[in-house]
């Protein structure tokens, strides 16, 4: 019979690696990462806002935190006691079979993956040992004023970008938000250039939408045009408390029942939302370092075939475009296990939907007893505490009380004489997870993180904005960098969310020129992509010099 065994070579073969060097090598790395991310894991317990306790010892379990899907009383929307304590009890344990306890709703909306938050990476740090500051307050000045913007956002929706300098709406928005306080809160005035945007260098240049989602992206032999299908112009939903309720609750799943009615390239906050709607985490990442790649920018200094120091061959599976591409992408991933643990097992913020529910409550005197003057009432200021003297002073509420009183009878909805309800982007409103940090918000800054590392600065090549009302692309002649596209990337596709009425502003976007807090997940997932890339950096075989690189909040990151 033929022999057909392997054969065996000797240890001293020429031919042959020494392959238990090679497993001693390869172990040794797994220790060396695996030390990095164990000395930089924080046992001590994560800062909270103190929201739940707070509402808890005056009576008003998860009066301030997230419920949604869980079970509510049908008279004011809170949720029932026993539901609400179910979900903590599982959150405690975490494990699959006490998740199946949870006392749900009317069952049609289910929890939204919280076992991430436990799950484990082996590339960069892991979840549970990041730290980010404790969301703002339900009582405060700050959280108040963030849902002024909200409900701005939402009544500006259908105005074009490029029309926010004309629009008499826009400049309401920014005398209201201007008036109270907005700068102090969050950084920067707000004008027709910077309403809406974020604080980061390169954020207030040019058009509003980064150019990372307006130009093609050469995807191998396709080339992908980045017209977004746009909703019905006018529709947002949840303006009327029946349908609001139901929702909350879990009763109906209205996702997906959105109207869609063309293509165009981003134009406005409702095309924008529309992006953030359906988009994969790792998407608006590979998109950008694809289309760096095509564009030929130039690559750090960092990799050995970019300074010279490789001479005879080029880079690809490490360091090129496979590897680039990938390690962006899977930075966006991972970046949802970071926000799934913030948002599960610490923070449990409520929703600005349900933020807005809270108002209409005592616009109509089921809580309070002075309907006619709600935000002087006693216990309107007890649970809004300093956010009271906002409401009192805003002009917005009378804006989208009109807004809603149109809605609902365009729609034939309850409530025609209108609501303080958030009007919502999407059908089926926010997602069934917590707010803070939002996962956009943390899957982007990563990515993007990925992409400032391995591309240098310099000018955008070619810039364009939107014309003809969104139908085509014309030259823009601002003065475009690349990674101050990449900073309104991040911006972008972090407060486009906000547009659409999911997210509070300090549930993404961090810093700000006056501010010092580091609210928002842009900050923890650029810590996040900084830990990656350092564990990434020590499998190379080329020698790789020292990624660096302007952070989010202007400091230099080096790693």
């Amino acid at each position: 019979m033929e022999d057909t065994s392997p054969t065996m070579h000797t240890s001293n073969s020429k031919d042959r690696r020494d392959l238990r060097e090679r497993r001693r090598a390869a172990n040794e790395i797994r220790r060396e990462v695996g030390k990095s991310a164990s000395d930089e894991f924080i046992v001590t317990v994560p800062p909270d806002n103190g929201d739940e306790k707070r509402y808890e010892d005056i009576g008003f379990t998860g009066f301030a935190s997230f419920t949604k899907a869980l079970k509510h009383n049908a008279t004011n929307g809170f949720v029932e006691p026993y539901s609400f304590k179910s979900l903590l009890k599982a959150i405690d344990e975490g494990t699959q079979a006490e998740f199946n306890n949870v006392k749900l709703g009317g069952g049609e909306r289910l929890l939204a993956n919280p076992l991430n938050a436990e799950s484990f990476q082996l590339i960069g740090n892991d979840s549970n040992g990041a730290r980010m500051a404790a969301a703002p307050r339900f009582d405060s000045r700050n959280t108040a004023v963030d849902m002024v913007e909200r409900y701005w956002m939402a009544l500006c929706r259908d105005i074009r970008f490029d029309q926010y300098e004309n629009s008499e709406l826009i400049k309401a928005a920014c005398a209201d938000l201007n008036n109270l306080g907005f700068e102090q809160e969050f950084g920067f005035a707000c004008t027709p250039q910077t309403i809406f945007r974020g604080p980061y260098a390169g954020c207030a240049d040019g058009p509003h939408v980064s150019q990372f989602l307006l130009q093609d992206v050469q995807f191998g032999n396709q080339t992908i045009r980045q017209r977004q299908r746009y909703p019905k112009a006018g529709l947002d939903y949840m303006t009327d408390l029946d349908t609001w309720n139901q929702v909350n609750n879990g009763d109906s799943n209205p996702s997906g029942s959105d109207i869609l009615e063309g293509e165009r390239y981003i134009s406005t906050l409702r095309d924008a939302g529309q992006w953030v709607h359906l988009d994969f985490p790792h998407q608006s990442g590979l998109w950008s370092t694809i289309m760096l790649l095509s564009q030929n920018a130039a690559i750090t200094d960092a990799s050995p075939y970019a300074n010279g120091d490789i001479k005879t061959s080029y880079a690809f599976g490490s360091l090129g475009g496979p590897d680039i591409t990938i390690q962006s992408g899977l930075a966006g991933v991972y970046g949802l296990k970071h926000a799934w643990f913030q948002k599960w097992c610490v923070h449990r913020r409520l929703r600005p939907e349900v933020y807005a529910q809270r108002l209409e409550l005592f616009r109509r005197g089921i809580l309070g007893s002075s309907p006619n003057t709600p935000f002087s009432d006693e216990k309107f200021v007890s649970l809004f505490g300093a956010g009271a003297d906002v409401w009192r002073t805003t002009t917005v509420l009378d804006y989208v009380l009109e807004h809603n009183k149109q809605q609902n009878i365009a729609q034939k909805r309850g409530d025609q004489a209108g609501t303080w309800l958030l009007p919502m982007g999407f059908p089926e409103g926010s997602p069934t997870h917590p707010a803070y940090p939002g996962g956009h918000s943390v899957f982007i800054a990563a990515a993007a993180t990925v992409a400032k590392a391995f591309f240098k600065d310099g000018p955008f090549p070619c810039p364009k904005v939107p014309v003809d009302g969104g139908e085509h692309l014309g030259d823009c002649y601002d003065s475009l960098t690349i990674h101050g596209e990449l900073n309104k990337l991040i911006a972008n596709v972090t407060l486009f969310r906000d547009g659409a009425g999911m997210h509070w502003r300090t549930d993404g976007t961090t810093f700000g020129s006056k501010t010092i807090v580091e609210t928002g997940g842009n900050l923890l997932g650029e810590k996040l992509a900084v830990s990656m890339l350092r564990d990434s950096k020590a499998t190379y075989a080329e020698e790789v010099g020292q990624f660096q690189f302007q952070g989010i909040g202007g400091n230099t990151i080096q790693v």
